[in-house]
């Protein structure tokens, strides 16, 4: 994947082209801000999976990153966040009104590949997951300090903001690759189920990880009053006290360490973490299995690897 991710890189470059200079620099600055391009190499494995040709899966394969980048401009503003990746973040940097701008700019770059290079049917499966994405965000907005909050609600939101585009990603690069009917619904079901398992990790991270780690502050779903799967598990195990505390923490303006230490200690006392990680691992198999049907090949194996990766990464 090496030359393939190298020639994303330039690709990159291309499409950031313009003559406002605040779109050269707050854009770069996000853009190279040690992504791990999950995205991008899920897009043209999936693609490869079918056909080894990837001119056209480059372009495709960027723009998906180019979404994913957008949205993390934006979520960035949303809560408010000042570090990305470790990094001060580019609102943090550039000011929330440049970062909404240059991510509407990313958007649009991203939409304009898809169109050119995709065709109709790769535009309108982003076009599905840019909105999946958008109501996402708007529904946990609309469910911050919910402590009751169902499995049910907490899985359609990750579904919306984090397994939508990951599924996307691996049925465009199956369309680009000429997959059949069949071969597209397997790869869309592959991308929603490590994505699933990429944001139970993410969600367990939040309780047991640490600033340098995660690249961001370690209890921020907390401090945000944002219940998941972690918390969720465990309710039935606390007591009325251990509950109505928690939920007092999640709905304070500005929650004390001590009171985000002791949730997140509470939580995994109570197995809340390992539970999450669990979960994970048997979205992960899933996955794996949804493969087991396609023909042996390097790019099968390295799509096996990243469904691994995603449940042994520490960050």
């Amino acid at each position: 994947m090496r030359k393939e991710l190298l020639a994303c890189e330039d690709y990159a470059r291309q499409l950031l082209r313009s003559d406002v200079k605040s779109v050269l620099e707050a854009g770069g600055y996000i853009f190279n801000s040690g992504g791990k391009r999950v995205r991008p190499g899920l897009t043209i494995l999936s693609g490869k999976l079918f056909d080894p040709d990837d001119s056209r899966l480059i372009p495709v394969a960027i723009a998906m990153e180019y979404i994913h980048t957008a949205t993390l401009l934006h979520d960035d503003i949303v809560d408010g966040a000042s570090l990305r990746r470790g990094k001060p973040s580019a609102n943090a940097v550039y000011g929330n009104d440049v970062a909404v701008l240059v991510g509407d700019y990313m958007f649009a770059q991203g939409v304009s590949t898809f169109a050119t290079f995709g065709g109709v049917e790769v535009l309108q499966r982003a076009l599905d997951a840019i909105r999946d994405m958008s109501e996402g965000e708007l529904k946990q907005l609309e469910v911050i300090g919910k402590f009751d909050l169902s499995e049910e609600d907490y899985f359609d939101i990750i579904y919306r903001k984090t397994a939508s585009l990951l599924s996307t990603c691996c049925e465009a690069g199956a369309i680009v690759g000429g997959a059949d009917e069949q071969q597209k619904l397997a790869m869309r079901k592959f991308g929603e189920y490590i994505g699933y398992a990429f944001q139970l990790v993410d969600d367990a991270f939040d309780y047991v990880s640490d600033t340098q780690t995660i690249g961001k502050p370690a209890g921020n779903d907390i401090r945000e009053g944002k219940v998941t799967f972690p918390l969720i598990s465990v309710r039935e195990k606390l007591s009325p006290f251990e509950k109505q505390k928690i939920n007092h923490i999640l709905n304070k303006d500005n929650s004390h360490q001590e009171e985000v230490d002791y949730v997140r200690k509470l939580v995994v006392e109570k197995g809340g973490v390992g539970e999450t990680f669990n979960l994970a691992r048997e979205y992960i198999e899933e996955a794996k299995a949804l493969l087991a049907p396609f023909e042996g090949s390097k790019y099968k194996n390295s799509l096996m690897e990243i469904a691994d990766f995603i449940v042994a990464r520490t960050f």
